[in-house]
């Protein structure tokens, strides 16, 4: 059986494009920058920041009640494969901003 990573569930939204320095910035990656701008998105990465610390209580809280190593394994690769999801999203808008303000990528 092969491990599952969170680099290894392709979710073709979530890469970042190359930009092409004579065109700039996409219309997509404008907007992203606009919205990390807003209060609204400080509250969403405190959000998800929050849920990530708290998937991470998960298996602490399994261990506790006695999982079987079984259940605590799935939990694991859950909890890794979301938040991996989860970073790729704010990483998404983060790019956006790095493209908007310096023109280049990572």
């Amino acid at each position: 059986m092969t491990a599952l990573r969170p680099n290894s569930i392709n979710i073709p939204s979530l890469d970042m494009n190359e930009i092409d320095s004579k065109v700039g910035p996409t219309k997509e990656e404008q907007l992203l920058y606009g919205m990390s701008k807003s209060e609204g998105w400080r509250i969403f990465t405190e959000l998800a920041k929050r849920v990530c610390d708290e998937l991470n209580q998960v298996n602490v809280a399994a261990i506790e009640a006695g999982a079987s190593f079984e259940e605590i394994g799935k939990n694991t690769l859950v909890i890794s494969a979301t938040q991996g999801i989860i970073d790729r999203l704010l990483n998404k808008v983060q790019d956006a901003q790095e493209v908007c303000t310096d023109g280049k990528t990572k």
